[in-house]
C-alpha cells in the first residue's frame, strides 16, 4: 500500500462527472493544510465524504496549478506557507473548489513549518498531485491580489523606500490602529505601550488536575488542551483559579498522559466567556439545531429531505445544476453516486442492456412525455417503474356519409302494344303530335312508342377517407431538461 497518495473525495468525483456530461467545469481555488490532530496521517482512513481535514491550521488561495509535462491528465496545485503562519507540523494537505467544497486530499510526510521566533526564516512551498478525467473539465480560479510571492523574491525585490516612503529624519513608522497598512511616521521619542500575550506549555501527567504556572498567572488566562480552547467554570471539561495561588489553576478532570495544556496570558480569548473557536469550524456551538433555527436556515439531512437522491425535476438551462445530473440515459458509477444509486438501483437498465461493473443506467427522459407509475390503480397495468411505452392511438370509429352525385343517366327501354295502357287511354300520334286520335283496336291507339328508364335495385356505396397529420401525436409542448438529483 501506498505510505503517501492524493484521494479525490466523493464530492470531487461528482463535480468531475458532472463536468464530464456537460455541466460547469471544477474551478479549483485554495489550498488547506492541517496537522492531523498531531498524529500521522494513514492513507487507508481517508474518508471519501470528508468536508475537511482532520485538523486545518492554515488556508491560503491557490498560488498556481502547472500540468505535468509527461502526463497531460496529472496536475499539480501549489500553496506557499509563509513564515508567519508557522508553528505546526504539516501532514495533510486539501485543495477546494470555488463553491467551498473539499476537491481532494493528501497526506504528506511530517514537515514542520517554523516560525521566525524559533530562529529559521523561510516560505513552505508546497505541492499536491491531483489527477483529472478531461483537463478541460476543470478551471484554476487564481486571485492575482492573493498569489503569494517566495521569500526569496520578496528580498530580492522589495526595498524599503517602496514600502515605506515618506517619514523625515529620525522618524520611525508605527501602526495608526489595528487596520492592515494603517501606519505613520512619528518621533522616537514618543512612547507607546504594547502588551503581548504570553505562552506557557506543560505536559499533564496521569490524574494530573492541579497546575502551578511558571510565566503566567490565572488573570486573563485562556488555556488549551489538546490545542482546544476551555472554559472557566466549575463543569468537568472547565477549568477555575486557585483561591489563593494566582499562579495556580484547577482542572475540572483528569486528562491522558502526554496530554499538551497551553496557558495564554493577556489573549483576547482569555477575557471572553467561551467564544467559538476558529479551529472548530462551528463544532463547538453548544445547540446546532437552535442556532439553524435562529439563523432560518436547514440542516444538510433536512435539505436532503427536501430534494432526495432520485427526485426528477425540469430545467429551463441546457446544463444540469450542481447536485444533479442529466437524464440521459449515460452509466455513472455507483460508489460516485450512492445515494441515487440506494434509491434508483437498476430500474432504468434498458431492455437488452446491461450495465458495467460497478455502474448502473441514469433515466433516458430525452424527447419523451412522463407518465406516472399504475401503482395498482389499473389504468396502465403490468408496467414496471421505469419501464418504457411505445406510442398508439386509441381503437375508435368515423361517421360519414356520399355527396352528390350531380347529373346522371340511366339504361332505358323502348317499345310499343300495351305499354301505355293504363297510363294512356289515347295515344300521342308521332304523326300528328298534341293530337289524341282512336286507336284501332278498341278506341286505344297502340301503333305508338314510348321511353321508360330501368332500376338496380336497393344498393349502397363506399368512399375513402385521406389522411392527414404529421408523424407523432402531441399536445402544445416545450421542451425542457429532465434532470436526477443525486
Amino acid at each position: 500500500m501506498a505510505t503517501y497518495r492524493t484521494l479525490h473525495t466523493r464530492y470531487g468525483l461528482q463535480r468531475l462527472n458532472a463536468a464530464r456530461l456537460g455541466g460547469a467545469s471544477v474551478a479549483i481555488a485554495e489550498m488547506a493544510f492541517g496537522d492531523g490532530n498531531g498524529n500521522p496521517i494513514d492513507p487507508e482512513d481517508f474518508d471519501d465524504v470528508a468536508t475537511g481535514l482532520v485538523r486545518e491550521r492554515f488556508r491560503t488561495s491557490i498560488n498556481r496549478v502547472y500540468q505535468d509535462p509527461e502526463d497531460p491528465l496529472l496536475y499539480y496545485a501549489e500553496g506557499i506557507v509563509p513564515a508567519s503562519a508557522g508553528g505546526f507540523v504539516i501532514r495533510e494537505i486539501g485543495i477546494f473548489d470555488a463553491d467551498g467544497g473539499l476537491f481532494a486530499l493528501a497526506n504528506t510526510p511530517d514537515s514542520y513549518q517554523p516560525l521566525a521566533s524559533e530562529g529559521a526564516i523561510g516560505d513552505g512551498i508546497y505541492r499536491m498531485a491531483f489527477a483529472v478525467a478531461n483537463a478541460g473539465n476543470v478551471t484554476v480560479q487564481l486571485d492575482p491580489n492573493t498569489v503569494v510571492a517566495s521569500r526569496a523574491w520578496v528580498l530580492n525585490s522589495v526595498t524599503a523606500e517602496v514600502v515605506l516612503p515618506g517619514g523625515t529624519t529620525g522618524q520611525v513608522a508605527r501602526k495608526r490602529s489595528n487596520a492592515d497598512g494603517d501606519i505613520e511616521w512619528g518621533d522616537a521619542g514618543e512612547v507607546n505601550v504594547l502588551v503581548s500575550a504570553i505562552e506557557e506549555r506543560q505536559t499533564l501527567a496521569a490524574g494530573q488536575t492541579v497546575v502551578d504556572l511558571t510565566t503566567t498567572t490565572v488573570l486573563g488566562l485562556a488555556v488549551y488542551i489538546d490545542g482546544e480552547r476551555i472554559a472557566r467554570g466549575t463543569a468537568a471539561d472547565e477549568w477555575q483559579p486557585d483561591e489563593d495561588l494566582p499562579t495556580r489553576l484547577i482542572l475540572g478532570q483528569a486528562y491522558a498522559a502526554g496530554t499538551r495544556l497551553i496557558a495564554a496570558q493577556n489573549e483576547p480569548a482569555g477575557n471572553l466567556p467561551n467564544p467559538l473557536e476558529r479551529s472548530a469550524n462551528l463544532a463547538d456551538v453548544p445547540d446546532k439545531g437552535a442556532a439553524r433555527q435562529n439563523l432560518g436556515i436547514f440542516s444538510r439531512a433536512e435539505t436532503r429531505q427536501m430534494a432526495p437522491a432520485g427526485m426528477i425535476g425540469m430545467f429551463g438551462g441546457a446544463n444540469a445544476p450542481t447536485g444533479w445530473l442529466k437524464c440521459n440515459g449515460a452509466q455513472v458509477a455507483k460508489t460516485a453516486y450512492p445515494d441515487l444509486y440506494a434509491a434508483i438501483g437498476d430500474a432504468w437498465t434498458p431492455q437488452g442492456s446491461a450495465p458495467a461493473a460497478g455502474s448502473f443506467f441514469l433515466p433516458d427522459l430525452r424527447g419523451a412525455f412522463p407518465r406516472f407509475l399504475d401503482d395498482g390503480r389499473g389504468l396502465d397495468p403490468a408496467r414496471a417503474l421505469g419501464a418504457r411505452q411505445g406510442d398508439e392511438i386509441r381503437s375508435h370509429s368515423h361517421s360519414g356519409a356520399t355527396s352528390s352525385a350531380g347529373a346522371h343517366s340511366h339504361d332505358s327501354s323502348y317499345g310499343e302494344e300495351a305499354k301505355y295502357v293504363a297510363a294512356a287511354p289515347f295515344g300521342t300520334s308521332a304523326h300528328r303530335p298534341g293530337n289524341r286520335n282512336a286507336g284501332s283496336r278498341g278506341g286505344i291507339d297502340y301503333d305508338n312508342y314510348g321511353w321508360q328508364t330501368s332500376t338496380d335495385g336497393a344498393h349502397s356505396h363506399t368512399f375513402d377517407t385521406s389522411a392527414t397529420g404529421g408523424t407523432e401525436t402531441r399536445p402544445v409542448n416545450y421542451a425542457l431538461l429532465a434532470c436526477i438529483k443525486y
